[in-house]
């Protein structure tokens, strides 16, 4: 296996693994959100990917869950 090809299916496991980690914090939030502070899973999933700035969101700091 070519370096370049290697590269690229190690950043694609580590964005699923990222994924991963998002998807089990949402699913323990989902309980406790109400529509007041209700964030989708898609929503989390930009925040951690592209954080403009340190937030808490549902009691966790989004980049608690970066890699």
């Amino acid at each position: 296996m070519e370096i370049p090809d290697f590269m690229a299916q190690f950043l694609k496991l580590r964005e699923k693994e990222l994924e991963q980690k998002v998807w089990e914090i949402w699913l323990t939030s989902y309980p406790y959100m109400s529509k007041d502070n209700f964030v989708s899973y898609e929503e989390m999933l930009q925040q951690v990917k592209y954080p403009e700035e340190k937030e808490v969101l549902n009691g966790v700091y989004v980049d608690q869950v970066g890699l």
